[in-house]
């Protein structure tokens, strides 16, 4: 098992995997242009943007501008409908792949009904079934005619029967292209479970001698997790659907979430694997509080390590490398040589470093929650998602290294010093914190803790410091946004509407809706 990966998309990290990621292209007609009648740049219908309008006769730089903007605007169009068209091919391939498992599985069990054999026991070393063969059978069967590991097949198999089955509204929805297949496979994982979790839930009650026939049952759950997820599946990466997923899940069946934690928790471990070149992967399995609190310390100590290192006196004497070596060192090289010598000699041995650095992780605790009441809302960590009612308490009321936000509108922040100063509050910039959780451009999932507090409308132009013109951007797209044509507003509540340079207009929710009045 490994972690997730938590390096921001300016993080360059070798890959485990064999094959990369899906290369797409556009390209324009040749030997020409297409026009409209009067001479504009032919657009296609359909998506949420501008139209390119003409400038003032003789602005020739003008015209060519709106021109570019003009062919951006139809190859995006062009992208999104291959993308369209992927995703109601993946949906065509995920039938047809439900159909192969269902005949080879009709065939097996005409052949059991030939050879009059009685089913297998359970649990018997010989107890391969029709439905055992069928999956072994079609798994190889498809491995090989796509010339993919038997592992990505059964995975296949697993997410096309699901879809085929018990999410029918995520099948449409890919069939339509309103979703990709990679949100299609979240929506298959976070609800694989979820009969386990039901079974286990019945069995607490039966336990404790409740009545199970009230409560909702498996395929209930299901279907009220789809209906829930899919219009977060339809608005975001399928990063953020993922977390937003598991937050909706452990809304929907809270009652066996510590059980399962604490189950997860007795897995955890360190491993250790080969790699090319020289190299290994070293990975933890760690209740998720300790993770990201590992984490952060490591991030923390790389971050003043990139100040120190441009400085002469930082370098030790003797260093076979010279300052060179070091000031060249990227950020996840620093985390990587950070983990090392923190690991070999506790602290970092050139500076010093380390010593007294304690990791900062941010819980959100339901108001509820931390007086001891149950409630349908989740507690959760920052940049990872949802964590036990029981731990966020601990962490909430023992762990000085943490810091204790109520959800309820109680933390006193100031929320705006209007143009009195430039310099965002330490109240206010925590406060933010907890709204955005993540780089509120628009897919990105840096965290907020990694990221600079913007001034949407900027300081020179007569922005205030306030929440309502305040944003975490990451500092690839804190660039962006002020060396580009990319532009932002607020549109309240803490949304965030981004027009991009084609003129496409895309809207970014806040992680906590919190009120700034």
């Amino acid at each position: 098992m490994t972690t997730p990966d938590p390096h921001s998309p300016g993080d360059p990290t070798p890959s485990r995997a064999g094959g990369g990621g899906r290369a797409g292209g556009g390209g324009s007609p040749a030997g020409g242009d297409s026009h409209t009648s009067d001479g504009g740049p032919a657009c296609s219908g359909g998506g949420d943007r501008r139209a390119a309008g003409g400038g003032p006769p003789g602005d020739e730089s003008l015209a060519l501008t709106n021109l570019a903007d003009g062919a951006t605007d139809q190859l995006l169009d062009a992208i999104l409908a291959t993308e369209r068209v992927a995703a109601s091919a993946h949906a065509m391939r995920a039938t047809a792949i439900d159909q192969l498992f269902e005949n080879v599985l009709h065939r097996e069990r005409l052949i059991d009904a030939a050879a009059g054999r009685p089913l297998p026991a359970a649990g018997t070393a010989d107890g391969w079934s029709a439905e055992t063969r069928a999956r072994r059978v079609a798994a190889s069967e498809l491995a090989c005619a796509m010339r993919i590991s038997e592992r990505q097949a059964t995975d296949l198999i697993e997410q096309s029967r699901a879809l085929a089955t018990r999410l029918p509204a995520t099948r449409e929805a890919l069939a339509d292209g309103r979703i990709s297949f990679a949100h299609a496979a979240a929506m298959v994982e976070e609800t694989a479970t979820i009969s386990t979790v039901v079974d286990e839930r019945d069995a607490v009650l039966a336990e404790a001698g409740g009545e199970t026939a009230e409560l909702p049952t498996a395929a209930e759950v299901v279907a009220e997790f789809e209906r829930q997820a899919l219009r977060h599946a339809e608005s975001t990466s399928p990063g953020r659907f993922r977390q937003r997923a598991r937050r909706l899940r452990e809304r929907l069946e809270p009652m066996t979430r510590e059980r399962r934690c604490a189950e997860r928790a007795t897995e955890r471990g360190v491993w250790v694997e080969p790699a090319r070149d020289g190299m290994a992967y070293l990975t933890a399995y760690l209740p998720a509080a300790d993770a990201w609190a590992a984490y952060n310390r490591v991030s923390d100590i790389a971050n003043q390590l990139g100040r120190t290192d441009h400085r002469p006196d930082s370098i030790a004497e003797g260093d076979p490398q010279g300052a060179d070596a070091h000031n060249d060192r990227t950020l996840p090289q620093r985390r990587a040589d950070v983990l090392r010598d923190l690991l070999f000699d506790g602290v970092m041995p050139a500076h010093g470093t380390g010593t007294g650095i304690r990791p900062t992780v941010l819980v959100t605790v339901p108001v509820l929650t931390l007086l001891g009441h149950d409630t349908a809302e989740v507690a959760s960590i920052e940049g990872h998602g949802p964590i036990p009612d029981a731990e966020a308490r601990r962490l909430a009321g023992a762990a000085p290294s943490f810091i204790r936000v109520l959800t309820h509108p109680e933390t006193g922040a100031t929320l705006s010093v209007g143009r009195d100063r430039y310099v965002v509050p330490r109240d206010l910039r925590m406060w933010l914190r907890v709204r955005d959780e993540y780089c509120r451009f628009p897919g990105c999932g840096r965290a907020a803790s990694h990221s600079d507090v913007d001034h949407t409308r900027d300081w020179q132009h007569g922005g205030t410091t306030s929440a309502d013109n305040l944003a975490h951007l990451c500092p690839s797209h804190h660039r962006l946004k002020h060396h580009t044509r990319w532009r932002v507003q607020h549109d309240g509540g803490g949304t965030l509407l981004w027009t991009a340079p084609s003129g496409r207009n895309y809207r970014t929710e806040p992680a906590h809706a919190l009120p700034s009045r």
